[in-house]
């Protein structure tokens, strides 16, 4: 991975991208399961949230997503996190 990501869990690689000086989460998009979408598969840019929490992040408006529900993190185009 190109980018200076050094977390490894999805939580963490989210709050390296809103806090971290010379990255930006708006530049990141995030694929989780959403069941019921097509695919059961749904993708967002990090522009969309509004809160990092401990368990799960918060979208706009209200919609709160567990972390083991990710599936991908891409940065810049560069995917940096898979589930395993």
């Amino acid at each position: 991975m190109s980018t200076a990501i050094r977390s490894k869990h999805p939580r963490d690689i989210l709050n390296e991208l809103k806090w971290k000086d010379g990255l930006d989460i708006n530049e990141c998009n995030i694929e989780y399961i959403h069941r019921g979408a097509p695919g059961n598969t749904k993708r967002i840019s990090g522009d969309n949230i509004v809160d990092i929490g401990h368990s799960f992040f918060t979208l706009v408006p209200d919609t709160m997503i567990p972390y083991h529900r990710i599936l991908k993190i891409r940065y810049k185009g560069e995917t940096i996190y898979v589930k395993p």
